[in-house]
Parts: structure tokens; C-alpha cells; sequence
């Protein structure tokens, strides 16, 4: 049938893959870790693809899986590799031991840092701390990509700080446009229906 077609069609927008793009998880395809899940790309670079999960929150603080730091915020699972690799995306430009991933969007982190965080020094710090993180082997994203498995788009510190976990992927889908506004009438576990 034409429309049921039509309705699963998967519309790749004009981004490229690159360091700093988000990856989108196309409704139709359950996975345990990627389900519904919007990636950062920290890294597209050869053979090393890397990238953080940003909405999928544990049920722990920081403090609590990470001992010696007193910050009574969320952790998030940036994804399976490495689960207890700590990383920390941020807003702070002026940290040394940070890279820049996207306007206003820095990945990494120092002792100073982490004692502004603690002491809450500067309040307009946004910040998201994250254990583990999400890699693909040469090729395996672009083969999942023309598997139409994701599609990609730009982040803003507005969707990755001021967004609530539970609303990210709505919110990055309505931000792809009208064409992908069916998505959000996919139930969530499509195989259990």
C-alpha cells in the first residue's frame, strides 16, 4: 500500500556526519541502548567514531557513582562502551581539558571544573555528567545511516541542557520538521505491538 510506504519512508536531512552533529534514532528500529536516543558525535574522525547519549538518565546522582564527587546532580549513561568511563558536556569555554563539540557545547574536564560544579560557583554553568559512551567500527555508521536507522541533525545547548531527558528525542524530531512529525505517533516499543 502507497501511504504505508510513504508513512515508513526515512527522509535523510542534508547533514553530514561530523564531529558535532546529533544522531536522531529513527522510531521504527528497537535497541536496548539506542532506542529513542539522541547521540552527540564527540568524535568523527577515521577510524575513531565516538559519541554521548544525552537522554537517557540512570537512577543515581553523580555523588552516588562517583566517589569523592559531591554534586547531587542526574548521571547519565552516554552509552555501553566503557561504562565507567566518567565524561562531562558543559557549557564552560574557559576549561583547559575541554574540546569544543558545537557552538556553546564543550566535552571534557579538569579539577577546577569540577570545584566550580561542587560550589555551584557559577550558576549559569550548564552542565551533564555521563558514564560510558556509545562507538562504531569503520563504516559501521555510515552502514547503519543508509540503513536508515538514524538521521542527523545539529545540537544546541538549548536541547542538550534545558531539555528534559524523557522530552529530547520528541523535541529533536519536531526540530527535523514536518516531514518526521508522524514519528511521534510510534509507540515507543513498536515490537511489543
Amino acid at each position: 500500500m502507497p501511504f504505508e510506504k510513504d508513512l515508513l519512508a526515512v527522509i535523510q536531512t542534508e547533514f553530514d556526519l561530523a564531529s558535532g552533529r546529533i544522531l536522531i534514532s529513527v522510531p521504527y528500529y528497537n535497541d536496548t541502548f539506542f532506542n529513542r536516543s539522541v547521540v552527540l558525535l564527540t568524535d568523527y574522525e577515521g577510524e575513531h567514531v565516538a559519541g554521548l547519549i544525552l537522554n537517557h538518565k540512570l537512577p543515581y546522582t553523580v555523588k552516588q557513582m562517583v566517589d569523592g564527587l559531591r554534586v547531587d546532580a542526574p548521571m547519565y549513561l552516554g552509552g555501553p562502551v566503557l561504562p565507567t568511563a566518567l565524561f562531562l558536556l558543559h557549557t564552560f569555554e574557559s576549561c583547559k581539558e575541554s574540546a569544543r563539540i558545537a557552538p556553546g557545547i564543550y566535552v571534557g574536564y579538569d579539577q577546577v571544573l569540577l570545584a566550580l560544579i561542587e560550589h555551584n560557583a557559577i550558576p549559569a554553568l550548564k552542565y551533564r555528567f555521563l558514564m560510558g559512551y556509545a562507538g562504531w567500527s569503520p563504516g559501521q555508521l555510515e552502514q547503519e545511516l543508509a540503513r536508515n536507522m538514524w538521521v542527523v541533525g545539529n545540537p544546541t545547548p538549548e536541547l542538550i541542557f534545558h531539555t528534559e531527558p524523557d522530552k529530547m528525542w520528541e523535541k529533536a524530531v519536531k526540530v527535523l520538521g514536518e516531514e518526521y512529525n508522524h514519528w511521534l505517533n510510534v509507540p515507543e516499543y513498536i515490537n511489543l505491538n
